[in-house]
């Protein structure tokens, strides 16, 4: 699962367009809220342990009686025990709800205990509550709390959503209670080590449905109208599982799973479901723990919830997902978005074992939840979608894609402190989930695939029903592996960033070393080592051997017979260790050369992808002069695969951001060349059933640049194909080519093709086609359609989950910039109303300055700023202030490298003197509209 507060943009590296990104891991950092009480203190002790929850809900959706709409009723019954003596204060966790009336008793006999006042903080969510003599060892408790709170829409807590029937607002309620949000829906101890049992009652409203954890034990007609939905207790789990649903649903349901949606929407869930059940029992197969083994959970029910501020969620029994994670339609959701959906669904099945039954100790240790589900998200999805390529997906798009943050000298280690709520929130990210992942992968291949199984499967059935920490997950691998097991993982979790190998050759072989790579500081003084594990390649045969031997020294010799013979030598084969690998200029040479020939030399498709990877990102930090990397590089015009060229997307999309302004339409011309011999591979076509899921996904990146970029026959071959749709809309565009063919139509279409898709995003009932209209929508030049969709995000016709992916998908376009810039500045404000607080105005203008190339366009933002500091206040000022200095920096960064990059562009077009034939006119640069789901 992945929660959001106020999100930022990376300004690094794109997310990838045909890879399947999932809203769990939004390419996006937490604004950080400084904390205002002492670290320790946000933390509970552990004086107290509660054992059961009964809890008593009634909530309401317009105005009933003396009770408010969107507000409930709630009663908690609590039974504890102290766990030592002389334990004179009672303390856990509420927020945002409004205690009535409360009671201390002794379960056994319902006796009062004698008490004192209560208090409350508000920065800390702790509610104390004193005893006027110690509570007894070895006795249950029982704290009783009649309160009040509120079904707010900020997709938190307990809170409210709607859907639309007829044009008219049909209010549900959801809950989201990771990582710290339980306790905006009762008070209770809100941490993931407190592991109790829950036994939940909705008071519903006749017409609506209650749905939770577990199933319905009994329904009672109540004396106003309402009915009461008991559910079966649950098993011992923290507090953040819990879920309850109550809403008109329908259920698609069979062999013990069930997708919850609208009624609107049941004819999407198909797919889902049969996802879900392939999923379940293959997963639980693997693991040697059927999801059935554990009592309670008698069957699976997994709901689409129309305003989800996660991408999914893993309440033990009822998975909760935003619509376009779970509902499908095949003639209206792209081949990505199929592929998501199972992704997900995988993601969040794992975590019935990694995150439910055995669950993270605390927070700073999240990845042994997120890591674990990562890595099935995409091992455990190829269990059953057995021709996807999912491997071949997981390096690029997860080891590759945190490796741009984790270069950062901002970064952090995989186990990491954290205290308040937005630290909390802070750590799920792409080091917590991503590297999470990648790091289990590289484990798997030193010990092999078999050991790593079974010592998972040890490692669940010992911990069961309990919290875990690293070290519980070091030992079962030690037992299965060797003892050098923990040695070797231990310093990739707790050590912050990874090597930069360097590989120079000699008479008698190879000397490597290591550095850590910072990318926008090479030369620190950093001395953090790791275990390397080290594989290395030099024919076709080699890339298969992907079991390493392990170097713990700073450098080392690779001996090798007639070193000077070889092709080529590579390390690190399939990339399966987390490093960069820089070869001396005779061995880039043979690099180059072998890259060039029959077959690209035998290199094997994912170190093909590394090499892209690693070129640019080693140009990027200074390493590698830009153009020695560009003309490395320059073979991916005779490339056919997807791995390296979803690499090259990925690094020309950060190039792209750093060329000079006057630079752009020769940059331009060198994209559409670069691209031309794939975009003849892949054509301008609907895929057919036999070709591979990565050639499909390999059209839609190679059609979208080579349409960005200005090649005229992909130009008008989408806008002839929008224009067709425009004329005919029941003749609709194939899902896998709506994402270019949407963009084009506006791009070069009338104010009257705006509306008209405008008006298609408003009637539709599919969240993935909204999504590809949004980055259609996106591609708008003109001033008025810009100010459209900004208007449109500041209102109710996008929903609060994806107002930051529409203005995402307007900044990824250069010609919205400066509209974009006047309309933050006109209408802060209702910016600021929009999304909650004036820091989300900073985000944006941040966004704006993180791309804009020239200082008058900075300048009208700082100015704007200046005049405004005392409305924004002193975080929000600052942060723009900070975004001021990060343009100034990529302003000194474009101008160091302009000379070398300009000089590469007009070599490689001067190779084609007839490349600038195939562009249109003076191009602006046209970014890479991105697959952000969010």
């Amino acid at each position: 699962m992945k929660g959001t507060l106020v999100y930022l943009l990376a300004a690094g590296v794109c997310c990838v367009l045909a890879s399947p990104i999932d809203l769990l891991k939004p390419a996006t950092t937490v604004v950080e809220i400084s904390p205002r009480a002492e670290l320790e203190d946000y933390r509970l002790n552990d004086d107290v342990m509660p054992s059961h929850y009964d809890i008593t809900l009634t909530p309401y959706f317009e105005d009933e009686d003396s009770h408010q709409a969107f507000s409930f009723d709630g009663i908690s019954v609590m039974t504890f025990r102290v766990t030592k003596p002389d334990v004179t204060n009672i303390v856990l966790h509420m927020w945002k709800i409004n205690i009535t009336s409360w009671y201390l008793k002794r379960a056994s006999d319902s006796s009062d205990v004698p008490h004192g006042v209560e208090t409350y903080d508000e920065e800390t969510h702790k509610l104390t509550i004193p005893v006027n003599q110690a509570l007894a060892e070895n006795v249950d408790y029982q704290l009783i709390f009649n309160y009040v709170g509120i079904l707010d829409d900020d997709m938190h807590g307990f809170y409210r959503s709607y859907y639309k029937v007829n044009g008219k607002k049909v209010w549900m309620a959801s809950t989201q209670f990771q990582q710290t949000h339980a306790r905006r829906a009762f008070p209770c101890f809100d941490e993931p080590r407190f592991r109790t049992t829950f036994q939940v009652k909705i008071n519903r409203p006749a017409t609506y449905k209650a749905f939770s954890n577990t199933p319905i034990i009994l329904q009672t007609p109540l004396s106003n109208g309402r009915y009461q939905d008991e559910f079966a207790k649950t098993p011992a789990m923290a507090s953040y599982l819990l879920a309850f649903i109550v809403a008109d649903y329908e259920v698609n349901e069979k062999d013990g799973m069930g997708i919850l949606a609208r009624p609107e929407a049941l004819n999407q869930t198909d797919y889902s479901l049969q996802s879900g059940i392939d999923l379940l029992r293959e997963i639980g197969t693997w693991i040697d723990y059927p999801y059935s083994s554990v009592p309670e959970m008698t069957r699976m029910y997994m709901s689409a919830v129309p305003d989800f501020s996660a991408g999914a969620m893993e309440n033990w029994g009822l998975l909760t997902y935003r619509e376009s994670n779970i509902l499908y339609r095949k003639d209206d959701s792209t081949s990505l978005q199929q592929q998501r959906i199972a992704a997900v669904i995988s993601h969040e099945i794992a975590h019935q074992w990694f995150g439910d039954l055995v669950t993270c100790e605390w927070w700073d240790v999240t990845w042994l939840n997120e890591g674990f589900a990562r890595y099935f998200q995409f091992f455990g999805t190829a269990l059953v979608e057995k021709n996807w390529d999912l491997g071949l997906q997981f390096v690029v798009e997860q080891l590759q894609g945190v490796m741009q943050m984790d270069s950062l000298e901002s970064t952090h280690p995989m186990t990491h402190n954290v205290y308040t709520p937005s630290q909390v929130s802070g750590i799920f990210d792409s080091i917590s989930y991503n590297k999470g992942a990648v790091t289990l992968r590289m484990v798997e291949h030193l010990i092999t695939t078999e050991k790593f199984q079974n010592a998972l499967r040890q490692y669940i059935k010992e911990r069961a029903f309990k919290s875990t920490r690293p070290e519980n997950l070091f030992e079962a691998l030690n037992e299965h592996g060797d003892a050098s097991v923990r040695d070797f993982m231990e310093p990739w979790t707790v050590q912050p960033g990874y090597p930069l190998v360097t590989v120079i050759g000699s008479k008698d072989g190879y000397s490597i070393t290591q550095q850590r790579f910072l990318v926008n500081n090479m030369n620190h003084d950093d001395k953090t080592t790791w275990p390397l594990p080290i594989t290395f390649a030099s024919k076709e045969a080699d890339f298969a051997n992907t079991k390493p031997m392990i170097v713990n020294t700073t450098t080392y010799k690779i001996t090798v017979t007639n070193p000077e013979e070889l092709l080529y030598f590579i390390l690190n084969n399939q990339q399966v260790g987390y490093y960069r690998v820089n070869y001396d200029d005779d061995n880039w040479a043979k690099i180059s050369e072998a890259l060039r020939s029959e077959n690209f030399g035998g290199i094997h498709v994912l170190n093909r992808a590394q090499i892209v990877d690693d070129l640019f990102n080693l140009a990027r930090a200074g390493v590698v002069k830009y153009d020695a990397a560009l003309e490395i590089l320059d073979y991916l015009e005779d490339e056919t695969e997807y791995p390296p060229w979803l690499a090259a997307v990925n690094g020309l999309t950060t190039l792209s951001r750093r060329i000079h302004h006057e630079d752009e339409e020769k940059f331009a011309k060198y994209i559409v060349q670069l691209f031309s011999k794939a975009h003849g591979l892949v054509k301008f076509t609907a895929p057919t059933d036999e070709e591979s899921r990565l050639f499909t996904y390999l059209r839609i990146n190679v059609l979208q640049w080579s349409c960005n970029y200005g090649s005229i026959t992909c130009k008008k071959a989408a806008f002839d194909e929008f224009v067709r749709y425009y004329e005919d809309p029941a003749n609709k565009v194939h899902p896998d080519l709506r994402q270019v063919v949407y963009c084009e139509g506006i791009r070069q279409g009338t104010d009257e093709h705006f509306d008209f898709l405008w008006e298609q995003y408003m009637s539709t009932n599919m969240a993935t086609e909204q999504i590809l209209i949004l980055q259609g929508l996106g591609c708008a030049q003109d001033r008025e359609q810009i100010f459209k969709v900004m208007d449109a995000i500041t209102s109710d016709d996008i929903r609060p989950q994806d107002k930051n992916t529409a203005f995402s998908y307007l900044l990824l376009n250069p010609y919205t910039l400066d509209h974009l810039s006047e309309y933050l500045r006109t209408y802060y404000v209702r910016w600021a109303n929009a999304h909650g607080s004036y820091a989300n105005v900073a985000s944006a203008f941040n966004n704006l300055l993180a791309r804009m190339k020239t200082d008058e366009q900075m300048w009208r933002i700082r100015s704007f700023a200046e005049r405004n500091e005392q409305v924004f206040g002193a975080a929000a000022y600052n942060s723009i202030q900070s975004g001021v200095t990060d343009y100034f920096s990529n302003q000194n960064f474009t101008n160091k490298h302009r000379e070398v990059i300009g000089g590469f562009l007009d070599k490689a077009l001067a190779k084609n003197n007839g490349a600038g034939k195939t562009t249109v006119g003076i191009l602006t640069l046209v970014a890479v509209i991105v697959a952000l789901l969010q």
